[in-house]
């Protein structure tokens, strides 16, 4: 009879710990991905644990409706997989407990999230057939080894006569050999730089209406460089910032872009372009196969190749218009604790739309009632007719949903209208402050990054040291961003094991809680943007705005 021991018992009661939990507090929580998971395995292997963004594709293929379970169950695999490979089911189980603290304290899971991943994890692994010892004494046939019969040893079943080279053998193996040497020469090449410097490509609008904003980001980009190889470089290799102006209209900047990322030497390419230009320069990155990151765009077409496929090549460090709405729609219901909500955006202008979308789907599950909606177009701007409609909706909070230049105007068009409650925007800088007045008074601003914000105070100090001079208000945000992306771009060249190509695309996409000036950065494989990167929030009165805190979604 079989002894039950105290570690069973143990093991037993957790067990039935995250049945509970997995019950009660993961609700909505589908076991649809584990179930395909096992058969996927069963298709493939145990090999293709250890390649989560392989199975997580598999899966989306097969479970559209759980990209969610999807998500948690392959940021979790790979938490798993740091330890040296996937362990075996029994491992696993044994330090289920300790595995359930590394996701909540390392992935940022909330309980029931890690619960049902460790709960997922263990029905996978246990649905992993074991390998069937061979009875004792026994001893395989195989090429090399003596095969045991009848308690004595034979020869082996089965030889092969190696057969004499002739010289024609042997300038055939010499050929093959020249060929693959060949090859692996070609190869290295591409991989590693042949000189001592990473060179990386820095696009802006570095002329006309832009040409101010444009050097100031170079300038910050030049300073991060100058930090990183002062400090040694990236093992070794100086990084080395290549300034170039880049047209505003997307036809001439998609032919500036596609002669520029010839020269074979560019590691990367880094975009402070307008939105329109680096949707039309992505396209262009996978065709080259040149990783470009975008500083400020937020577009969804920058990244997106369509709804639900990302460009193989192209990353963003500023969070995109879905991710605006859902921070708008969490900070109004959560950090202000206002749910009747009035919400105006500009229907001519993309990125306002994608904004206003994103928000009214977030709003569903934070509890926002839209109690008016307002859309005009930028040439009839917001008239009195529309926001006395706002007043009369009884809403407590406004949410304008739009970009710069036209959010002065809506705000003046409201204050003077008579609405005198809060109001949520995501567009604020120096200019605006000065065109609204006294308008701006009771407004909240959600921004990337904030000039008042302590934790930036080292970057803007080592920037006025290098430069003698300051950064605007106007110019904060883009030239933080621009900062940042060279750092991230020198921590992706670190980690990859080749200088360009494939090899930094998946050490940018692999980048999970790197430390910036501005936030700690994560990125969705997914989208190819920041996964639940922190926002700064800024609030106005007394005509002046001041920052209040960093905040990121639950």
């Amino acid at each position: 009879m079989h002894n039950i021991t105290s570690e069973e018992v143990k093991k037993k009661n957790f067990k039935n710990e995250l049945s509970s939990i997995f019950s009660i507090e993961g609700v909505g929580l589908n076991n649809e991905p584990v179930k395909v998971a096992c058969e996927l395995i069963k298709i493939y292997g145990p090999s293709l644990l250890e390649d989560p963004e392989r199975l997580g594709q598999l899966l989306e293929d097969k479970c559209e409706d759980c990209r969610h379970e999807i998500f948690v169950l392959c940021f979790a695999l790979r938490e798993v997989s740091r330890g040296g490979g996937i362990p075996t089911a029994e491992e696993f189980s044994n330090n289920s407990k300790r595995t359930m603290g590394l996701f909540r304290d390392n992935l940022g899971f909330p309980h029931s999230s890690a619960a049902w991943a460790v709960q997922a994890i263990e029905e996978i692994l246990d649905s992993i057939p074991e390998i069937e010892a061979a009875p004792a004494g026994h001893i395989e046939a195989r090429r090399g080894f003596l095969q045991r019969i009848d308690g004595g040893f034979a020869k082996r079943p089965r030889t092969v006569h190696i057969r004499k080279k002739t010289l024609r053998n042997g300038l055939l193996l010499i050929g093959i050999i020249a060929l693959f040497l060949g090859l692996f020469v070609r190869i290295t090449e591409s991989r590693y730089p042949m000189s001592d410097e990473h060179k990386v490509l820095f696009l802006a609008h570095m002329s006309g209406s832009e040409a101010a904003l444009g050097h100031v980001r170079l300038k910050a980009a030049q300073l991060a460089a100058d930090q990183i190889n002062v400090q040694g470089g990236i093992r070794g290799r100086m990084l080395r910032i290549l300034g170039q102006d880049i047209p505003e209209d997307p036809t001439a900047a998609e032919t500036a872009f596609a002669a520029l990322v010839r020269d074979n030497g560019i590691s990367a390419v880094i975009s402070a372009g307008n939105s329109a230009v680096n949707s039309a320069i992505a396209r262009l990155a996978d065709e080259n196969e040149v990783p470009l990151i975008t500083t400020e765009s937020s577009r969804m077409s920058v990244t997106m190749a369509s709804r639900d496929r990302p460009w193989l090549y192209a990353f963003r460090m500023n969070y995109d218009n879905q991710y605006k709405g859902r921070l708008a729609a969490y900070f109004l219901t959560q950090g202000l604790n206002r749910k009747r909500t009035a919400l105006i955006s500009n229907s001519s202008d993309a990125d306002s739309i994608e904004i206003r979308d994103s928000f009214a789907e977030a709003g569903e599950e934070f509890g926002v009632e839209v109690t008016c909606e307002v859309r005009y177009t930028r040439r009839g701007g917001l008239d009195m007719a529309s926001a006395a409609e706002v007043i009369s909706s009884g809403a407590d909070a406004v949410f304008i949903a739009n970009q710069a230049p036209d959010v002065a105007s809506v705000l003046s068009m409201l204050r003077r209208s008579g609405y005198a409650g809060a109001i949520l925007g995501m567009a604020y800088d120096d200019s605006l402050l000065a065109a609204s007045g006294q308008f701006i008074d009771n407004s909240w601003w959600i921004m990337p990054a904030c000039p008042d914000d302590t934790q930036l105070m080292s970057f803007q100090t080592s920037y006025r040291d290098q430069y003698n001079e300051s950064i605007s208000g106007n110019d904060f945000a883009g030239t933080v961003l621009a900062y940042d992306s060279v750092r991230w771009i020198s921590d992706a060249l670190y980690r990859a094991p080749g200088s360009h190509g494939e090899a930094l695309r998946h050490a940018l996409l692999s980048t999970r809680n790197l430390a910036l000036s501005h936030a700690t950065l994560s990125i969705d494989p997914r989208t190819h943007a920041p996964w639940n990167k922190a926002a700064s929030v800024l609030y106005c009165s007394d005509g002046r705005g001041r920052f209040q805190k960093r905040f990121r979604p639950r």
